[in-house]
């Protein structure tokens, strides 16, 4: 079994809330504004989403030598970057 990094786990996990969340409004709202909120308002979401059912976590990520501000800031980071392409060409079409 491959072993998954820490940081991979905790955006796979803070990114479900804030995907679900997203995809809502993708449905109501459309394909632009869903990215948009992914990559905004969405990671307000993913924070109180993890904050609130996995909370503990942080005490593993914080005993790994993660701290809760950097992981939020390398997930807002990736997200962009994973993201950042797909908006432009949304805004483009």
């Amino acid at each position: 079994m491959i072993q998954q990094s820490p940081f991979w786990k905790y955006y796979r996990d803070f990114n479900f809330f804030n995907l679900s969340f997203s995809i809502l409004s993708w449905v109501f709202f459309g394909p632009v504004s869903g990215l948009l909120i992914f990559l905004s308002f969405g990671m307000g979401i993913g924070y109180l989403g993890f904050n609130y059912f996995r909370k503990q976590e942080y005490h593993l990520y914080y005993n790994l030598g993660y701290r809760k501000s950097f992981l939020i800031k390398k997930v807002w980071a990736h997200n962009l970057v994973f993201m950042g392409p797909v908006l432009l060409i949304l805004l483009l079409l």
